[in-house]
């Protein structure tokens, strides 16, 4: 083995540990904004009630809780779409991983059974097994 391809696979580990830890401190930021927006939402919520009921002015305060709210609403769901498409990208990503460990594991089988199979036939055991 090359010096070469030796020290690529613990940089390969290294580099993949990273990208993990990355994609997690990712993940955990956007539910952190999920919970943020949650108390954002409560504290407008609470601000409006004070100005309906404070403000002679009801109809532009309703209005302007009505543009709140809808621009509120689709940044949750856009907020929500983007925590989906990472989570189904992390999802893709540890089937695949799983699916080529599956197949490593199967052709680490293969070999392993056609060594002893090998092994047998040439050494004349066959004859002392019963197939």
């Amino acid at each position: 083995m090359s010096s070469s391809s030796s020290l690529s696979i613990p940089q390969q580990a290294s580099n993949y540990v990273e990208l993990s830890m990355e994609q997690s401190l990712l993940f955990s930021d956007s539910l952190k904004d999920l919970k943020n927006l949650r108390t954002q939402l409560y504290s407008a919520a609470e601000y409006f009630e004070l100005s309906y009921t404070n403000d002679d002015q009801k109809q532009i305060v309703v209005d302007t809780l009505k543009d709140y709210a809808i621009k509120a609403l689709v940044n949750t769901v856009d907020h929500l779409g983007s925590v989906t498409y990472e989570v189904n990208g992390f999802m893709h990503e540890k089937v695949d991983e799983v699916s080529i460990t599956e197949l490593r594991v199967s052709c680490i089988e293969q070999v392993l059974f056609d060594h002893f199979h090998f092994s047998v036939y040439s050494s004349g055991a066959i004859n002392d097994l019963n197939f």
